[in-house]
């Protein structure tokens, strides 16, 4: 045979590499969970693009080359490029130790860590009300008998709150209560009144909502905290069989329930939607719509299911992604948004999140900041932000807005959505546009001073912004480690001296926790963990 017309062992791989990261094998997680420091857990990967899709390929071992679907599509995961703005430096959690990739973030967020915390999230119990399929806390279920002593204490989360306020230079953005259902413990209410004399912009509580739809003392407390508190309430759509694979029961009429009390009693909240394939995909529009249509709702937050805690299964190949939801907007809203709309969230990551801040029109219709101030414009300005020393030949408003910071904090996670202060900075980025105020008419324009009447307050203009938001929290099939290196939402740990960890990296790896002193955890299947080992 002629070697010529033997097969070369070179041949063309039938993808286009894109970035090289480090990633971890999901069929060996599938197997059992896994420490971040296990020998061999660390993978080299790539993300690739094909298809017109990009897929996460790493190389293992044991298991050989696999991929998985990292972004339904390319063209939409390719144009998030050229958004970033400067991130922030941190006062890391452990001074004294090195600070690198990824030994170093076993132990709290290391002085190479790339933004500081936008939100830092506080798991203030394991218990629920709720018995769902897809929880990637896997929170224990409703009947578990109540501790004699809630971990962590009120005295343990305010300790871990005062460490990383000061750690934070004596204010945070964004403390999230979650679990668990935060609302099961009985001293939520004084846990949130301490939290309230602190320096946090905004308090926000992850709920189901089943105790804000029940609780008459609960809601009236939050009313009176309303200026401070707002509720990130899970809701994931409209029919009995999305309320069943979520959640294991009905819970529509409660949701609605809960939404309009909160209505009624001026509570902003956003809508949290974990959004699967085949379940619940379609109804993302009717979520917006419906969030649009009630007064106090301040956003919608939609989260594609991911593979951590306890989930249902999904297909890793044919998943929901960011970029499919957006790709998918114009047909699920009859062409009301569109990818247009959307930005990558600057300060992040680029694929941690892609964000579009609505605003209410004097005719009652809503228009983006993209639409409104021109795509081009808003990327303009992030560019400027990122590279210009001099403001020369530029507008003053637009000088005053840049120096404001204005433009990084409504395109990022640092501001709760209903907060007045996001809506007054988002007023300084109108401002920027000659003729907008007008455009706008009614309460935007009397906030410009081009009509008559009284200039209106940051809660007033807070019911005619709506933020949303499409966040793709990573499991094992999707880990990458540069939006570790550069996430903005932390957890936060209860020891003495408390750590914070990337949210994603809390919930993947076995040897992460909110309590590394040793107090017993529970693996998905309710078995025990106690100092990174199995009970026998």
């Amino acid at each position: 045979m002629d070697p010529q017309d033997q097969a070369s062992p070179i041949q063309l791989r039938p993808y286009t590499i894109e970035e090289f990261v480090q990633t971890v094998c999901p069929q060996c997680f599938a197997e059992r969970q896994r420490a971040s420091d296990e020998p061999g857990v660390w993978k080299d990967g790539m993300l690739v693009s094909h298809s017109g899709s990009i897929w996460m390929r790493r190389f293992c071992e044991l298991h050989g080359e696999t991929e998985s679907l990292y972004e339904e599509d390319a063209l939409l995961w390719q144009a998030r490029r050229g958004w970033s703005t400067p991130t922030s430096t941190i006062v890391p959690d452990r001074p004294g130790l090195p600070g690198g990739f990824p030994d170093a973030y076993r132990h709290g967020l290391p002085a190479s860590h790339a933004q500081h915390t936008c939100i830092l999230l506080l798991n203030v119990t394991e218990r629920c009300n709720y018995g769902c399929p897809a929880c990637f806390a896997s929170a224990k279920p409703p009947g578990t008998a109540e501790p004699i002593e809630e971990r962590p204490t009120l005295t343990e989360i305010l300790a871990t709150v005062d460490t990383m306020l000061a750690r934070e230079g004596g204010r945070l953005g964004v403390v999230m209560l979650s679990g668990g259902e935060p609302t099961v413990r009985r001293d939520i209410v004084p846990m949130i009144e301490a939290l309230a004399t602190r320096s946090i912009t905004r308090i926000m509580l992850n709920s189901n909502g089943r105790e804000i739809a029940r609780n008459d003392a609960l809601l009236d407390f939050l009313a009176t905290h309303r200026r401070q508190v707002e509720v990130y309430l899970q809701f994931d759509g409209f029919d009995g069989n999305t309320s069943h694979v979520l959640r294991n029961e009905d819970v529509l009429e409660e949701k609605l329930l809960a939404s309009a009390r909160m209505n009624e009693r001026g509570i902003f909240h956003t809508l949290v939607t974990t959004v699967m394939r085949g379940v619940n995909e379609e109804q993302c529009g009717r979520i917006i719509r419906h969030g649009l249509d009630s007064p106090y709702c301040s956003g919608v937050a939609l989260q594609p299911m991911f593979g951590s805690g306890r989930f249902p299964g999904y297909d890793p190949m044919d998943r929901t992604t960011p970029t499919g939801i957006l790709k998918r907007l114009a047909g699920w809203t009859d062409g009301a948004m569109t990818a247009e709309d959307f930005v990558p969230l600057p300060c992040s990551h680029r694929d941690c999140c892609d964000i579009s801040y609505m605003l209410k029109l004097s005719d009652g219709s809503w228009k983006s900041l993209p639409q409104l101030i021109g795509r081009d414009n808003l990327r303009e300005w992030v560019h400027l932000v990122a590279n210009t020393i001099t403001f020369d030949g530029l507008s003053r408003p637009v000088v005053d807005m840049l120096r404001s910071g204005s433009l990084t904090k409504v395109l990022s996670e640092q501001l709760g959505p209903g907060a007045p202060q996001l809506a007054l900075e988002v007023s300084r980025m109108c401002a920027c546009v000659p003729g907008l105020f007008e455009k706008l008419g009614g309460i935007w324009q009397r906030l410009g001073g081009r009509s008559g009447g009284e200039r209106p307050d940051g809660n007033e203009l807070a019911t005619r912004g709506f933020r949303i938001t499409i966040k793709q929290f990573m499991d094992a099939h999707t880990f990458n480690s540069a939006r570790i290196r550069q996430c903005c939402v932390h957890t936060g740990s209860f020891e003495e001296d408390p750590r914070r960890l990337s949210f994603c990296w809390r919930w993947l790896f076995d040897d992460a926790s909110d309590f590394p002193d040793g107090r017993p955890r529970y693996r998905r299947d309710g078995t025990t963990l106690e100092n990174g080992k199995a009970d026998a």
